[in-house]
C-alpha cells in the first residue's frame, strides 16, 4: 500500500474578511513508526462555539486538547476513541458552562481520522463534512437539522460515525455548521472538486457571505511523491536529534500543526508553526515530534602537561590498561544495549498486538450478538476487521489471528446477505480478436450472444441433459455486410432481444436493431427477415429495444422518448406512440438497458433506475448495498412477460457480483463468487439472463459464457 501524503489548510472567516489563523482547528499526525500512527491514524479536528459572548481561543485550546488527548489515550478502536474523545469535550464544555455561566457556549465539532486508506468520521452537535473520492462528493451527515443536541447542553449530543475509503486521492471538507444556512449545498459541494487545496479555501473563502462567522479545514490526500517521503523522514530524523541518514527516533507523543496555538505556547509549537509561515495557512503536514529530544555534547577533554618524559614513566600501569578494558567492554555494551532496544521494542510490538487483538475479539463477539441490528453489527465488524488487520500487521504469523479475520469476513458477508457463488461453468469460450460480447438470449434450448466488436449474432445450442453447449454448435444468425432479401445491407449490431406472441404476433423470435434501422426477425424457416416498422426513418439516436406481449418498444435517447410500436401482419408498420404519458420527453442518454414485466425498468451509466406504468413514472428509488455502491452497471433483468419473477436482477461488473432486489428498490442479497479466479471473471461481465425455473445464471463476459446455480438463501 502506497503512502499517503496530507495537504492542510484552515479557514477562518468573520464578517467575510479571512483571519489570518483559525483558532478552532487541529491537525494531529503522528510519526509513521509510532504506536499512534498504527493504532489510531492522523486527526484533524473543527469545533466550532457560540453564546452570547465570544469564545475565547483558551477555551478552544481547553477543548481541542481534551479531544486530541482523549482519542489517543483511549483503549478501544478509532470509532470507540472518536466517540470517547467528543463526549468528554461535551462534558468539558458543559462544566465550563457550569462554572462561567455569563460566557456559556453550545457547540458541534467533526473529527476525521486517516489511517491508511480508510477514513473514519464523528460527528457530535451542529457541523458537516464533505468527502470527496472516486468522482463522487458525499456529505455527512446527509440533512441537518435544528433538532440537533449541541455540545455543552444538559443533554449529551448523539454522536454519529461514518467510515469511507479513500482510493488514491481524495479532499475532505469540514465546515462549521452556519456554512449550510448561508451557501446553497452544490457551491459547498464544489469546493471539494477544486483542483487543489489553495483553490477549494479561495473559493469558500469567496462564498462567505457577510456577517457571518464561518470556518472550514479542508485536507487534500494523495499518494506521497519520493521527494514528499525524503523530506517526511528528513523532518522525522531531524526532530529525533538524528542525521537525516539516520532513522527517525520514535516517539510517544503526536505530531502536532495546531491552527489554535497563540504567543503563549511553547516554543516547540512555535518552531512548527514557523515551518509554515509565508504559506497562508496550507500546511504540507510532515509528522515530527511534540517533544524535542535534548541533544547532549561530551565535555572537553581535559589536557596534561608533558613536562617531561619521566613523568610518563611515573604513571601506574593500571591506569595503562584502562583503554584495553573499554576497547574490550565498549563492543559489549553496544551489543547488550541493541539487545536490551530489541526486547523493548518487541514487548511494545506484542502490547500492542495483544491490544488490537483483544479489541477486535470483542467487537466481533458484540456484532455476532443476538438481536444486534445489522448496521450497528457493520459498524462493529468493520471496526473487528480493521483491528484484527493491525494485529495481522504486527505479527503477520499469527494463526489466531487470521483465523479470527476469516471469522469477521464470513459475518460480514452473513450481514450484508452476501450470498457465495461455489462454481462458474464455462459453456463457450469467447473473444478473439475485435470481440465485444454485450447481449445475452437464452430461450430454451437456444443461446444467442450479439458480439458488437465483431457485429455478429451467434446462435448456440444447449444440451438439455447436460446443459452444457455441444462443440461445434454454434450458428451465425447475422452479420454486419450481410445482405438482405430486400436487398438492404445490415449494419452495424445495436441491441437484440426476444419477442413473445401478443397481439397480431403469431410467432415468438429474436429481434436484432441496426445502425441503419432495420429491425431484423430471425425466423427458423425463412431466416434473416427485415420488418416493417413504421417511422423508423424519424428515429434519432436508437440505443435499446424490448418487447412484451408482441409489442415492440424502443427507447430513442436523441428524443428522449421510448416508443411503442403494436404488432401488425408484416411486423410493426403502424405508426409509433409515446409511451410516456402526455407525450412526455426523458434525458435518456444514459439509459443502458431496458426490462418489461408489465412495468418498464429502465437502468442507467450510474447504477439509478427508473420504473414506469402505463406510461406514468413511479416513485422509486434503489437502494444501495451495504458494502458499497454500484459501480459499474450492465445489466438489468425484471423477469419473462409471464411476469413470474418478483425481483429485479443487476449486473455490477465493477463489483463482481449480482444484485437482487425487490420491485420496491429494497435490497435483497448480493451474488459473488467465492473462488478468486471467478471473482475476476465477473468484472468483466456485460449480460446476464436468470432462469428463474431452473435455478440457474447465465453470464456472458468479454471471454466467455458461463453457468452456475442460483443458490437458495437461507
Amino acid at each position: 500500500m502506497a503512502r499517503l501524503h496530507t495537504t492542510v489548510e484552515s479557514l477562518f472567516v468573520i464578517d467575510g474578511v479571512r483571519q489570518p489563523r483559525a483558532v478552532n482547528a487541529r491537525v494531529v499526525e503522528p510519526l509513521p513508526a509510532t504506536s499512534q500512527a498504527v493504532a489510531k491514524g492522523n486527526l484533524y479536528v473543527l469545533l466550532e462555539l457560540g453564546g452570547a459572548t465570544q469564545p475565547t481561543p483558551a477555551l478552544f485550546r481547553l477543548l481541542l486538547n481534551t479531544v486530541q488527548g482523549v482519542y489517543y489515550d483511549a483503549t478501544g478502536g478509532i470509532t470507540g476513541g472518536i466517540t470517547e474523545a467528543i463526549l468528554a469535550a461535551h462534558q468539558a464544555l458543559e462544566q465550563h458552562n457550569a462554572v462561567h455561566p455569563n460566557e456559556a457556549q453550545l457547540g458541534g465539532i467533526s473529527c476525521a481520522v486517516l489511517r491508511g486508506e480508510e477514513l473514519y468520521l464523528g460527528i457530535g452537535g451542529p457541523a458537516v463534512v464533505l468527502v470527496h473520492t472516486a468522482n463522487r462528493v458525499d456529505q455527512f451527515p446527509a440533512e441537518l437539522n435544528d433538532s440537533v443536541i449541541p455540545l455543552g447542553n444538559h443533554d449529551a449530543p448523539a454522536i454519529e460515525l461514518f467510515r469511507t475509503s479513500i482510493d488514491s486521492t481524495g479532499t475532505v471538507v469540514q465546515l462549521s455548521s452556519e456554512w449550510l444556512a448561508r451557501v446553497p449545498a452544490p457551491k459547498l459541494a464544489t469546493a471539494a472538486l477544486a483542483p487543489d487545496i489553495a483553490s477549494g479555501a479561495e473559493y469558500l473563502e469567496a462564498l462567505a457571505p457577510s456577517r457571518a462567522v464561518l470556518s472550514a479545514l479542508l485536507t487534500y490526500i494523495a499518494p506521497a511523491t519520493p521527494e514528499q517521503l525524503a523530506a517526511s523522514a528528513a523532518a522525522a530524523s531531524a526532530a529525533a536529534g538524528l542525521p537525516p541518514a539516520a532513522p527517525a527516533k520514535v516517539v510517544e507523543e503526536p505530531a502536532v500543526v495546531d491552527a489554535s496555538t497563540s504567543d503563549e505556547d511553547t516554543d516547540a509549537k512555535d518552531e512548527v508553526e514557523a515551518a509554515t509561515e509565508g504559506e497562508d495557512d496550507s500546511v504540507d503536514v510532515v509528522a515530527v515530534p511534540a517533544a524535542a529530544v535534548a541533544a547532549t555534547s561530551p565535555a572537553p577533554a581535559a589536557t596534561l602537561a608533558d613536562d617531561s618524559a619521566a613523568s610518563e614513566a611515573e604513571e601506574s600501569p593500571r591506569r595503562r590498561r584502562w583503554p584495553w578494558l573499554l576497547a574490550l567492554l565498549i563492543p559489549l555494551l553496544i551489543v547488550a544495549a541493541v539487545a536490551i532496544a530489541l526486547w523493548v521494542d518487541q514487548q511494545r510490538t506484542m502490547a500492542e498486538f495483544q491490544t488490537q487483538l483483544q479489541g477486535a475479539q470483542a467487537a466481533y463477539a458484540a456484532a455476532s450478538a443476538d438481536g444486534v441490528p445489522e448496521d450497528t453489527a457493520r459498524t462493529q465488524l468493520a471496526e473487528a476487521k480493521d483491528r484484527a488487520n493491525a494485529a495481522l500487521a504486527l505479527v503477520p504469523s499469527d494463526e489466531a489471528t487470521a483465523g479470527l479475520l476469516a471469522d469477521i469476513q464470513t459475518k460480514l458477508d452473513e450481514v450484508n446477505h452476501i450470498v457465495p457463488l461455489y462454481k462458474l461453468v464455462t459453456l463457450q469460450p469467447l473473444g478473439g480478436e475485435g470481440s465485444q460480447p454485450t447481449n445475452l438470449v437464452v430461450e430454451g434450448p437456444r443461446v444467442s450472444i450479439l458480439d458488437q466488436g465483431q457485429d455478429r449474432v451467434t446462435r448456440y445450442g444447449l444440451d438439455e441433459i447436460s446443459g452444457l453447449i455441444p462443440e461445434a454448435s454454434g450458428g451465425v444468425l447475422a452479420e454486419r455486410g450481410q445482405i438482405l432479401p430486400d436487398g438492404q445491407i445490415v449494419g452495424e449490431l445495436l441491441d437484440m432481444t426476444w419477442a413473445e406472441t401478443g397481439g397480431d404476433r403469431r410467432t415468438s423470435n429474436l429481434l436484432i436493431l441496426d445502425s441503419n434501422r432495420n429491425l431484423l426477425q430471425v425466423d427458423s424457416a425463412t431466416g434473416l427477415q427485415p420488418l416493417a416498422v413504421a417511422n423508423r426513418d424519424q428515429w434519432q439516436n436508437p440505443t435499446v429495444i424490448a418487447s412484451y406481449n408482441g409489442n415492440f418498444y424502443l427507447v430513442d435517447a436523441g428524443q428522449g422518448r421510448i416508443l411503442r410500436y403494436r404488432p401488425t401482419a408484416d411486423g410493426y408498420s403502424n405508426p409509433p406512440e409515446n409511451y410516456l404519458e402526455g407525450d412526455a420527453t426523458l434525458d435518456l442518454s444514459g439509459a443502458i438497458d431496458m426490462a418489461i414485466d408489465g412495468n418498464i425498468w429502465l437502468l442507467y451509466q450510474d447504477g439509478t433506475v427508473q420504473t414506469f406504468l402505463e406510461g406514468r413514472q413511479v416513485p422509486f428509488v434503489l437502494q444501495q448495498p451495504p458494502d458499497s455502491p454500484i459501480s459499474e452497471p450492465q445489466a438489468i433483468y425484471a423477469g419473462s412477460d409471464a411476469g413470474i419473477s418478483e425481483s429485479l436482477f443487476i449486473t455490477d461488473a465493477g463489483g463482481a457480483r449480482i444484485l437482487e432486489y425487490d420491485k420496491e428498490g429494497n435490497y435483497l442479497r448480493q451474488y459473488r463468487p467465492v473462488d478468486r479466479a471467478d471473482l475476476e471473471k465477473l468484472r468483466s461481465m456485460t449480460d446476464v439472463q436468470v432462469d428463474e425455473i431452473g435455478g440457474t445464471f447465465y453470464i456472458l463476459t468479454s471471454d466467455a459464457l458461463y453457468s452456475t446455480d442460483i443458490p437458495q438463501p437461507s
